[in-house]
Protein backbone atom coordinates (compact mmCIF):
# COMPACT_ATOMS: atom_id res chain seq x y z
CA UNK A 1 0.00 0.00 0.00
CA UNK A 2 1.54 3.51 -0.87
CA UNK A 3 0.38 6.83 1.34
CA UNK A 4 1.62 9.73 -0.31
CA UNK A 5 5.37 9.04 -0.33
CA UNK A 6 5.44 6.12 1.95
CA UNK A 7 5.23 2.67 1.21
CA UNK A 8 3.43 0.39 4.06
CA UNK A 9 3.39 -3.01 3.86
CA UNK A 10 1.20 -5.00 6.05
CA UNK A 11 1.22 -8.50 8.20
CA UNK A 12 5.27 -9.62 6.88
CA UNK A 13 6.16 -13.00 8.68
CA UNK A 14 9.01 -12.72 10.05
CA UNK A 15 9.47 -15.76 11.53
CA UNK A 16 7.60 -18.81 13.66
CA UNK A 17 6.62 -19.35 17.06
CA UNK A 18 5.58 -22.59 18.24
CA UNK A 19 2.09 -22.12 16.73
CA UNK A 20 1.59 -19.21 14.86
CA UNK A 21 3.41 -17.04 12.20
CA UNK A 22 5.66 -13.72 13.23
CA UNK A 23 4.59 -10.64 11.83
CA UNK A 24 5.09 -7.27 11.10
CA UNK A 25 4.13 -4.05 9.41
CA UNK A 26 6.86 -2.25 7.63
CA UNK A 27 7.01 1.66 6.27
CA UNK A 28 9.62 3.57 4.33
CA UNK A 29 9.65 6.50 1.87
CA UNK A 30 8.82 5.61 -2.09
CA UNK A 31 11.70 7.42 -3.57
CA UNK A 32 14.46 7.14 -1.02
CA UNK A 33 18.41 7.97 -2.37
CA UNK A 34 20.39 6.23 0.28
CA UNK A 35 20.53 3.35 2.40
CA UNK A 36 18.23 4.39 5.03
CA UNK A 37 18.69 3.34 8.94
CA UNK A 38 16.38 1.38 10.69
CA UNK A 39 13.80 1.62 13.77
CA UNK A 40 12.31 -1.41 15.40
CA UNK A 41 8.88 -0.81 16.89
CA UNK A 42 8.02 -3.02 19.98
CA UNK A 43 4.36 -2.52 21.43
CA UNK A 44 3.16 -2.58 25.38
CA UNK A 45 0.77 -4.31 26.76
CA UNK A 46 1.59 -6.15 29.98
CA UNK A 47 3.44 -9.13 27.72
CA UNK A 48 -0.23 -9.92 27.19
CA UNK A 49 -2.42 -7.96 25.11
CA UNK A 50 -1.41 -5.78 22.17
CA UNK A 51 -0.47 -5.25 18.47
CA UNK A 52 2.17 -3.51 15.97
CA UNK A 53 -1.21 -1.64 15.15
CA UNK A 54 -0.34 0.66 17.76
CA UNK A 55 2.13 2.02 16.23
CA UNK A 56 0.75 2.83 13.08
CA UNK A 57 0.81 6.41 13.21
CA UNK A 58 4.78 6.91 14.44
CA UNK A 59 5.29 4.20 11.50
CA UNK A 60 4.13 6.52 9.05
CA UNK A 61 5.79 9.66 11.06
CA UNK A 62 8.72 8.40 11.36
CA UNK A 63 9.44 6.88 7.98
CA UNK A 64 8.86 10.74 6.18
CA UNK A 65 12.08 11.11 8.48
CA UNK A 66 13.97 8.62 6.25
CA UNK A 67 13.77 5.19 8.27
CA UNK A 68 13.31 2.02 7.54
CA UNK A 69 10.23 1.13 10.46
CA UNK A 70 9.27 -2.40 11.37
CA UNK A 71 6.49 -2.78 13.87
CA UNK A 72 6.33 -6.45 15.18
CA UNK A 73 3.95 -8.77 17.35
CA UNK A 74 5.46 -10.86 19.54
CA UNK A 75 4.60 -14.02 20.99
CA UNK A 76 2.16 -13.37 24.16
CA UNK A 77 2.02 -15.14 27.63
CA UNK A 78 -1.04 -16.73 28.27
CA UNK A 79 -2.44 -18.28 31.48
CA UNK A 80 -0.87 -21.48 30.33
CA UNK A 81 2.00 -19.70 28.37
CA UNK A 82 5.02 -18.02 29.82
CA UNK A 83 6.66 -16.33 27.01
CA UNK A 84 9.87 -16.00 28.22
CA UNK A 85 12.56 -16.40 27.26
CA UNK A 86 11.48 -17.24 23.67
CA UNK A 87 9.93 -13.76 23.27
CA UNK A 88 13.57 -12.96 23.23
CA UNK A 89 14.05 -15.33 20.37
CA UNK A 90 11.09 -13.34 18.07
CA UNK A 91 12.75 -9.80 18.23
CA UNK A 92 16.22 -12.02 16.78
CA UNK A 93 14.08 -12.99 14.54
CA UNK A 94 12.92 -9.71 13.46
CA UNK A 95 16.63 -8.64 13.76
CA UNK A 96 17.82 -11.59 11.27
CA UNK A 97 14.80 -10.88 8.81
CA UNK A 98 16.20 -7.30 8.45
CA UNK A 99 19.85 -8.60 7.61
CA UNK A 100 18.38 -11.16 5.13
CA UNK A 101 16.66 -8.42 3.42
CA UNK A 102 18.44 -5.41 4.14
CA UNK A 103 20.21 -5.45 0.14
CA UNK A 104 16.57 -5.48 -1.07
CA UNK A 105 15.38 -2.64 1.23
CA UNK A 106 18.51 -0.70 0.99
CA UNK A 107 19.03 -0.42 4.72
CA UNK A 108 21.90 0.05 6.91
CA UNK A 109 21.41 -2.98 9.43
CA UNK A 110 24.43 -1.34 11.37
CA UNK A 111 22.23 1.72 12.38
CA UNK A 112 18.98 -0.37 13.99
CA UNK A 113 17.45 1.56 16.89
CA UNK A 114 14.49 0.14 19.04
CA UNK A 115 11.35 2.10 20.48
CA UNK A 116 9.50 0.18 22.87
CA UNK A 117 6.26 1.43 25.40
CA UNK A 118 5.94 -0.23 28.40
CA UNK A 119 6.64 -4.00 28.05
CA UNK A 120 7.86 -2.82 24.58
CA UNK A 121 10.56 -0.85 26.36
CA UNK A 122 11.18 -3.90 29.08
CA UNK A 123 11.77 -6.00 25.90
CA UNK A 124 14.03 -3.45 23.80
CA UNK A 125 16.03 -3.07 26.91
CA UNK A 126 16.68 -6.67 28.19
CA UNK A 127 17.51 -7.82 24.29
CA UNK A 128 19.85 -5.38 23.56
CA UNK A 129 21.95 -5.63 26.41
CA UNK A 130 21.84 -9.73 26.70
CA UNK A 131 22.69 -10.33 22.38
CA UNK A 132 26.08 -9.84 20.93
CA UNK A 133 25.48 -9.60 17.48
CA UNK A 134 28.12 -9.64 14.91
CA UNK A 135 25.48 -8.94 11.89
CA UNK A 136 24.21 -5.96 12.49
CA UNK A 137 24.09 -3.73 15.40
CA UNK A 138 21.76 -2.02 17.88
CA UNK A 139 22.79 1.92 17.93
CA UNK A 140 19.75 2.75 20.22
CA UNK A 141 16.89 1.61 22.74
CA UNK A 142 14.32 4.21 23.41
CA UNK A 143 12.23 3.33 26.63
CA UNK A 144 9.32 5.01 27.48
CA UNK A 145 7.58 4.29 31.06
CA UNK A 146 9.33 0.61 31.18
CA UNK A 147 10.23 -1.66 33.57
CA UNK A 148 13.70 -2.67 34.03
CA UNK A 149 13.98 -4.11 37.68
CA UNK A 150 11.53 -6.81 37.97
CA UNK A 151 12.29 -7.44 41.72
CA UNK A 152 12.57 -4.15 42.81
CA UNK A 153 8.68 -3.28 40.78
CA UNK A 154 7.10 -6.37 42.54
CA UNK A 155 8.04 -5.34 45.93
CA UNK A 156 6.61 -1.75 44.83
CA UNK A 157 3.41 -2.78 43.11
CA UNK A 158 1.63 0.15 42.28
CA UNK A 159 -1.24 -1.46 40.34
CA UNK A 160 -3.20 -4.53 42.12
CA UNK A 161 -4.07 -7.06 39.80
CA UNK A 162 -5.27 -10.14 40.15
CA UNK A 163 -3.29 -11.15 37.02
CA UNK A 164 0.58 -9.99 38.11
CA UNK A 165 2.14 -9.28 34.52
CA UNK A 166 5.53 -10.41 35.48
CA UNK A 167 4.47 -13.51 36.83
CA UNK A 168 2.12 -14.26 34.02
CA UNK A 169 5.67 -13.83 31.55
CA UNK A 170 7.87 -15.70 33.63
CA UNK A 171 5.12 -18.34 34.44
CA UNK A 172 6.13 -18.34 38.07
CA UNK A 173 5.14 -16.92 41.33
CA UNK A 174 7.12 -13.95 42.67
CA UNK A 175 7.53 -15.18 46.10
CA UNK A 176 9.79 -18.12 46.15
CA UNK A 177 11.27 -17.13 42.78
CA UNK A 178 12.83 -13.89 43.38
CA UNK A 179 15.85 -15.09 41.92
CA UNK A 180 14.32 -15.85 38.39
CA UNK A 181 12.92 -12.58 38.37
CA UNK A 182 16.24 -10.46 39.00
CA UNK A 183 17.76 -12.87 36.40
CA UNK A 184 15.08 -11.77 33.77
CA UNK A 185 15.57 -8.43 34.63
CA UNK A 186 17.50 -5.49 32.23
CA UNK A 187 19.22 -3.63 35.06
CA UNK A 188 21.01 -6.95 35.76
CA UNK A 189 22.85 -7.25 32.67
CA UNK A 190 24.16 -4.13 32.57
CA UNK A 191 27.77 -4.22 34.02
CA UNK A 192 28.29 -7.50 31.77
CA UNK A 193 27.42 -5.24 28.43
CA UNK A 194 29.53 -2.94 29.63
CA UNK A 195 32.57 -4.77 29.69
CA UNK A 196 31.91 -6.26 25.78
CA UNK A 197 33.45 -4.49 23.31
CA UNK A 198 31.15 -5.11 21.38
CA UNK A 199 28.10 -3.19 22.99
CA UNK A 200 27.54 -0.36 21.55
CA UNK A 201 23.85 1.09 22.10
CA UNK A 202 23.21 4.15 23.63
CA UNK A 203 19.58 4.51 25.69
CA UNK A 204 16.77 7.36 25.61
CA UNK A 205 14.45 6.68 28.75
CA UNK A 206 10.72 8.46 28.93
CA UNK A 207 8.97 8.12 31.85
CA UNK A 208 6.14 10.18 33.58
CA UNK A 209 6.02 11.20 37.30
CA UNK A 210 2.51 10.38 37.41
CA UNK A 211 2.51 6.87 36.60
CA UNK A 212 0.78 4.38 38.48
CA UNK A 213 0.93 1.70 36.71
CA UNK A 214 4.81 1.18 36.10
CA UNK A 215 6.71 3.18 38.83
CA UNK A 216 8.42 5.84 37.37
CA UNK A 217 11.62 5.91 39.37
CA UNK A 218 12.26 2.57 37.47
CA UNK A 219 13.93 4.69 34.55
CA UNK A 220 15.82 6.76 36.93
CA UNK A 221 17.34 3.93 38.52
CA UNK A 222 18.30 2.36 34.92
CA UNK A 223 19.58 5.64 33.86
CA UNK A 224 21.69 5.82 36.83
CA UNK A 225 23.18 2.32 36.46
CA UNK A 226 23.24 2.52 32.51
CA UNK A 227 25.66 6.11 33.91
CA UNK A 228 27.52 4.06 36.86
CA UNK A 229 28.68 1.83 33.96
CA UNK A 230 29.91 4.56 31.56
CA UNK A 231 27.00 3.73 28.87
CA UNK A 232 25.53 6.05 27.17
CA UNK A 233 22.43 7.34 28.60
CA UNK A 234 19.79 10.18 29.05
CA UNK A 235 16.13 10.78 30.82
CA UNK A 236 12.79 12.42 30.54
CA UNK A 237 10.85 12.68 33.20
CA UNK A 238 7.54 14.76 32.44
CA UNK A 239 5.89 15.97 35.73
CA UNK A 240 2.12 15.74 34.70
CA UNK A 241 1.31 12.42 32.97
CA UNK A 242 1.15 8.44 34.09
CA UNK A 243 1.27 5.54 31.36
CA UNK A 244 -0.65 4.55 28.64
CA UNK A 245 -0.33 7.93 26.56
CA UNK A 246 2.81 7.23 23.85
CA UNK A 247 0.83 5.36 20.86
CA UNK A 248 -2.81 4.22 20.12
CA UNK A 249 -4.58 2.23 22.39
CA UNK A 250 -8.25 1.61 20.66
CA UNK A 251 -11.00 3.27 23.14
CA UNK A 252 -8.36 5.15 25.15
CA UNK A 253 -7.99 9.19 24.79
CA UNK A 254 -4.96 10.05 23.51
CA UNK A 255 -1.60 8.45 22.07
CA UNK A 256 -1.64 10.08 18.58
CA UNK A 257 1.78 11.81 17.75
CA UNK A 258 0.65 15.32 18.14
CA UNK A 259 -1.45 14.48 21.34
CA UNK A 260 0.06 15.95 24.82
CA UNK A 261 2.82 14.98 25.69
CA UNK A 262 4.37 13.45 22.69
CA UNK A 263 4.17 16.28 20.79
CA UNK A 264 7.14 17.62 23.05
CA UNK A 265 8.53 14.71 22.86
CA UNK A 266 8.83 13.77 18.47
CA UNK A 267 11.45 16.16 18.14
CA UNK A 268 13.52 15.01 21.02
CA UNK A 269 13.96 11.88 20.06
CA UNK A 270 14.03 12.42 16.29
CA UNK A 271 17.08 14.71 17.74
CA UNK A 272 18.56 11.99 19.79
CA UNK A 273 18.22 9.34 16.76
CA UNK A 274 20.00 11.59 14.66
CA UNK A 275 22.47 12.17 17.18
CA UNK A 276 23.09 8.47 17.64
CA UNK A 277 23.19 7.78 13.92
CA UNK A 278 25.94 10.15 12.54
CA UNK A 279 27.84 9.10 15.71
CA UNK A 280 28.02 5.43 14.73
CA UNK A 281 30.65 3.63 13.04
CA UNK A 282 30.51 2.48 9.20
CA UNK A 283 29.77 -1.15 8.88
CA UNK A 284 29.50 -3.70 11.54
CA UNK A 285 32.69 -2.01 13.91
CA UNK A 286 31.36 -0.38 17.72
CA UNK A 287 33.09 2.46 19.01
CA UNK A 288 33.89 0.34 21.85
CA UNK A 289 35.62 -2.12 19.88
CA UNK A 290 37.75 0.44 18.01
CA UNK A 291 38.69 2.03 21.28
CA UNK A 292 39.24 -1.87 22.75
CA UNK A 293 41.76 -2.49 19.92
CA UNK A 294 43.59 0.40 20.39
CA UNK A 295 44.17 0.39 23.86
CA UNK A 296 45.44 -3.55 23.65
CA UNK A 297 47.66 -2.64 20.23
CA UNK A 298 48.81 1.09 21.54
CA UNK A 299 47.39 2.42 18.25
CA UNK A 300 46.71 5.47 17.59
CA UNK A 301 42.99 6.86 17.11
CA UNK A 302 42.46 9.57 14.20
CA UNK A 303 38.89 10.34 15.28
CA UNK A 304 38.41 13.57 17.47
CA UNK A 305 35.32 11.68 19.26
CA UNK A 306 36.59 8.48 19.53
CA UNK A 307 39.73 9.87 21.09
CA UNK A 308 37.77 11.81 23.85
CA UNK A 309 35.82 8.82 24.47
CA UNK A 310 38.77 6.91 25.09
Amino acid sequence: MIQEDIIIEKNIVYGKAENEYLTADTFRLSNCSEKSPVLVLIHGGAFQTGSKEMYTEWGERLARENYFVMAINYRLATSTYASYPEVLEDIEEAMNWLVLHSNRLDIDVSRISMIGDSAGAYLAALFSLRKQPFSYRICAVVGVYGPYDLVMECKSLKAERKIQMFERLLGLTFEGNERAFKEASPISFINAAATRPTFDTSFYLITGKEDNIVNSFQSRIFFEKLKGANIDVELTEIDDIGHFWFNYIPGIKGGGVEDYPNNIIYPDIISYLKKINTQACNGNFSRRQIISIAKTENLQISDDKLEKER
